[in-house]
C-alpha cells in the first residue's frame, strides 16, 4: 500500500489486467471483422470454419474478461 494515497498496488495491477483484456477484445472484434471480409473476398471451401473459429476467439476472449472482472 502506498502511506500517502492509500492505494494499493494490487488494486491499481488489476484494473491494467483488465484494461489490458478489454484491449484483447477489442482485437477479436477487429479479426472477426477481417475474417468476413476476407471470407466474402476469397472462396477456398472452407469459409464456415473460419467464421466459426474467429467467433469462438471473440468469445473466449469476452468470458475470460468477464472471468476476471468475477475473480479479480
Amino acid at each position: 500500500m502506498i502511506p500517502l494515497i492509500g492505494i494499493s498496488i494490487w488494486s491499481v495491477a488489476k484494473i491494467f489486467i483488465l484494461i489490458a483484456f478489454a484491449v484483447y477484445i477489442l482485437f477479436s472484434i477487429v479479426v472477426v471483422r477481417q475474417v468476413n471480409l476476407m471470407t466474402d473476398t476469397l472462396e477456398v471451401g472452407f469459409e464456415n470454419q473460419v467464421r466459426t473459429l474467429a467467433f469462438v476467439h471473440l468469445f473466449i476472449a469476452i468470458g475470460i474478461f468477464v472471468l476476471a472482472l468475477i475473480i479479480l
